[in-house]
């Protein structure tokens, strides 16, 4: 019989599976390495959390992540939106009213730690749940094939299970595992973050709350955030120095001034600089497989077992869709840990991998397309993804726009658009004339390299 419950790592999936744990009346102890968030939002940008250096970069909270929070969190979706976050609304496409059938369907875009800010906030209110900042998990603590807790630095700590949210490093699922196998990403990340400054009327987005840039030779965007605030990210292939040089503050600033579609945002007087450029950089696709003989008990979720390109925006979802899912295989078989884990393998294999498997082929297909344009091959254009084409398109089919904004946000799965109905819509919406209208690309990659070269350090 499980009663209480230890959760390892404190950010999104640990602090979503202990509020939805305690919330069922286990006894939650919830050990992070990374001190505690400042009491008042406005310290947040000075918050330090080297364990989860993803919190320094844009973020994309996707439909499914929103679902879950109104559905399983909802005085954390209405915290956050107390807080300066501004959802959008992606029931139907802009100007467009949507019908009275319409899947209730919104995003947001926030700055990470202004969400765990808040999951924090829910944390301390919440009877059950005992939290240990500044503490180290070093493995799980097994007896006669049962969990029965987890070494910190020092000590243990007593409990029938472990969940384990400490991420794609974690330093618990190692003598657990089967087997991994990762891809790379093919690409490196510079961010920004800005804020706008008082009285500036917020720039239009395109779609969701971010402008688009780039797409051949490198990426980026960027991404509109809660109050205010606002981040910048280019992504560039590993091996491409020419674009190495966004790591410079100046270098970024330059290239981010020669992206037309962020000049509304950039222009002066109407943003000021609040961190420095970020780099992220070593990026994988990974997968792990759990042994056979993993002891029951032993609960991983989120980027333990999966972890995609960053640029798709799916992790914190995934993180919180794992604590959901843990929850409700608690619920019912809270008495036996053998059925729960047996249960998050199911979930995660049936569930996740394939959006891992649609990452990776995706990545790949980026990766060759960059390099094409980066060493100056000639490449036949490439047609727009299927995923891509329904949701333009969907601007003149609101069921297309439906189904493509379903599978977009985590929705449905990804092989979802590959039906009938879809390739008969869009032969129908074709059929008139229509063309794809032009993904606001911005410079060129010849154009951003000169913009580059143009500055001089």
């Amino acid at each position: 019989m499980v009663s209480r419950i230890a959760v390892a790592g404190g950010g999104i999936a640990g602090l979503s599976a202990a509020l939805l744990l305690a919330r069922q009346g286990y006894a939650v102890d919830l050990v992070e390495r990374d001190g505690p968030p400042p009491e008042d939002l406005a310290g947040i940008q000075e918050w330090q959390r080297p364990g989860a250096p993803q919190v320094r970069h844009p973020h994309m909270f996707l439909g499914l992540f929103r679902h879950l929070l109104c559905t399983r969190l909802p005085d954390v979706h209405a915290d956050l939106i107390a807080h300066g976050v501004d959802e959008v609304d992606m029931t139907a496409p802009p100007g467009v009213e949507a019908p009275a059938d319409a899947t209730d369907l919104a995003g947001f875009g926030s700055r990470r730690a202004t969400v765990e800010w808040v999951l924090h906030r829910a944390v301390r209110k919440q009877a059950g749940v005992r939290v240990h900042h500044g503490l180290s998990v070093r493995e799980v603590v097994v007896d006669r094939g049962r969990v029965r807790g987890v070494r910190v630095d020092g000590a243990v700590i007593e409990a029938d299970a472990v969940v384990d949210a400490t991420g794609r490093r974690s330093p618990l699922v190692g003598a657990f595992t089967k087997e991994v196998e990762e891809s790379p990403c093919g690409n490196v990340y510079h961010s920004r973050f800005y804020r706008l400054l008082d009285g500036v009327p917020k720039p239009p987005t395109f779609l969701v709350p971010v402008v688009f840039a780039g797409g051949e030779g490198f990426g980026g965007g960027l991404y509109a955030h809660d109050n205010r605030t606002f981040a910048v990210v280019f992504a560039r292939l590993p091996e491409d120095e020419a674009l190495g040089r966004l790591r410079e503050t100046g270098a970024f600033e330059a290239a981010a001034k020669a992206v037309a579609q962020f000049e509304p945002w950039l222009r002066p007087g109407n943003a000021e600089a609040i961190g420095e450029v970020v780099p992220m950089a070593g990026l994988t696709n990974m997968w792990r497989e759990l042994s056979p003989d993993a002891p029951p008990g032993y609960l991983p979720i989120g980027d333990v077992l999966c972890t995609t390109d960053p640029i798709l925006g799916r992790g914190a979802s995934f993180a919180l869709a794992g604590a959901a899912r843990l929850g409700d295989l608690m619920s019912r078989h809270g008495a036996d840990p053998e059925a729960v884990s047996a249960g998050l393998r199911a979930y995660a294999q049936g569930e996740v991998r394939p959006w891992y498997e649609d990452g990776v082929h995706d990545d790949v297909e980026r990766t060759r397309s960059w390099r094409a344009t980066v060493q100056g091959r000639p490449e036949p254009p490439a047609g727009l993804p299927l995923s891509v084409l329904a949701a333009l398109a969907g601007q003149q089919d609101q069921r297309l726009w439906e189904l493509a904004q379903l599978r977009a946000n985590l929705m449905a799965p990804p092989d979802s658009l590959d039906t009938s109905e879809v390739r008969e819509r869009l032969d129908t919406v074709l059929a008139t004339g229509w063309e794809p209208p032009v993904l606001s690309p911005g410079p060129s990659y010849t154009e951003l390299t000169d913009a580059l070269a143009a500055h001089s350090g």
